[in-house]
């Protein structure tokens, strides 16, 4: 596709400029970039490369690389990396002149280029959107361009991540997924949760200290994808529940909302990409020993929630030396530090009820004995630090 050319009768140029429209008024009402390409590949009705190519299009418009908050680029950025051709094309298509001119011609130029009633599909499917919950401040809320950006100005020390910290778990999760023994896996998993624990306790206490506003809390939208969707799910929430994150499934869209400090949400996404591989190579060892109804979708659907449940369960226990060890550390009673701690759960609670007042927990379900107790197996077979046996069960 080139951006050569507008067709003559301009109606393609109308139709990408209402495209345009439509995704504005997308994000006004709460959708994010990363919630709208995912609804485009869920609904199988427009091209998601069509999506991706307006969305880092009308990202140039808005001058995006200035002015949106960190995690609105970061979306931004995932999208450029899973669409490459798509990112090239709105790097060298225009910005000026008539609204969706040269956007049009870039679209529909060429033998691969898009027909211009889906155009008109994808905006109709934007603007049938309802209004949702604005998490992140829409384009029409970011500063004007060279002004600090809106997640800059954070009231409290320690907001966001240190990103050598951020570094040194990213590093541990590579390593546990490269190797292929379990039980380093589990030692550098634990490793990394051993990190954000006595980071989240160190940004606590600075809090602390500094007799701040409060503790600021944020929400994270997180997209899921078939197959084994609920359990997927089910680790999220496990991995949230030890790091004092809450989350709650929107069924009905396939995407959850977690709700944490910033600090704690940036790790918890951390963590959760790196579980879902380990959990995906658990499950496939165990299909490759031959194992009896390994290869059962009730099977695996039971094996990854065991695998959560009792990863969650080793977490948590994680996250309880890590703490022990960081009052030693900073000379302080456990009993004092922990009132330091439920100060921050008690905030994410009250953000996650003020967002969500009418959630319920959702019923466990009836799942194949043989996945769950290999699932659960999976994660007791390793050592969750270093020089630790793994847990043998009689």
């Amino acid at each position: 596709m080139t951006n050569e050319g507008v067709p003559d009768d301009g109606r393609p140029s109308a139709e990408a400029a209402a495209l345009l429209d439509a995704l504005a008024g997308a994000y006004e009402r709460g959708w994010q970039p990363a919630d709208l390409l995912h609804l485009t590949r869920r609904a199988a009705e427009s091209p998601p490369a069509l999506a991706a190519a307006v969305l880092l299009y009308e990202a140039r418009l808005s001058g995006a690389a200035d002015r949106a908050p960190t995690e609105w680029s970061d979306q931004l950025h995932a999208a450029a990396e899973l669409y490459p051709d798509q990112a090239r094309l709105a790097d060298r298509t225009p910005v000026t002149g008539p609204r969706g001119g040269h956007l049009a011609g870039a679209l529909t130029a060429g033998r691969s280029g898009f027909l211009g009633y889906q155009l008109s599909e994808l905006a109709a499917e934007w603007n049938r959107l309802t209004d949702w919950m604005v998490l992140l401040p829409p384009p029409s809320q970011w500063p004007a361009e060279g002004a600090a950006q809106p997640d800059a100005e954070a009231p409290e020390p320690a907001a966001t991540a240190d990103p050598k910290v951020l570094g040194r778990i990213r590093g541990l999760l590579a390593k546990a997924e490269r190797t292929d023994f379990a039980e380093e896996a589990e030692a550098f998993t634990a490793k990394a949760q051993e990190l954000m624990t006595r980071y989240a306790i160190t940004a606590a206490l600075l809090r602390s200290r500094a007799h701040t506003g409060g503790t600021v809390v944020h929400s994270r939208r997180f997209h899921f994808e078939n197959p084994y969707l609920k359990e997927k799910v089910h680790l999220l929430t496990a991995i949230g529940d030890a790091n004092r994150v809450r989350t709650v499934l929107f069924g009905d869209l396939d995407i959850a909302t977690a709700v944490g400090t910033p600090v704690d949400l940036q790790q918890v996404d951390l963590l959760f990409t790196s579980l879902l591989v380990q959990s995906a190579r658990a499950l496939q060892s165990g299909a490759a020993e031959g194992r009896a109804g390994a290869r059962t979708t009730g099977f695996r659907k039971a094996f990854l929630a065991g695998f959560a449940s009792r990863i969650g369960q080793r977490l948590r226990d994680a996250d309880a030396r890590a703490t022990e060890a960081a009052a030693d550390e900073e000379s302080i009673p456990l009993g004092d530090l922990l009132p330091v701690l439920a100060t921050t759960s008690a905030a994410v609670d009250a953000e996650f009820t003020r967002l969500f007042p009418g959630t319920r927990t959702a019923r466990a379900r009836s799942v194949d004995a043989r996945g769950w107790h290999a699932g659960r197996a999976a994660a007791d077979n390793a050592s969750l630090a270093k020089g630790e046996r793994a847990i043998r069960r009689k």
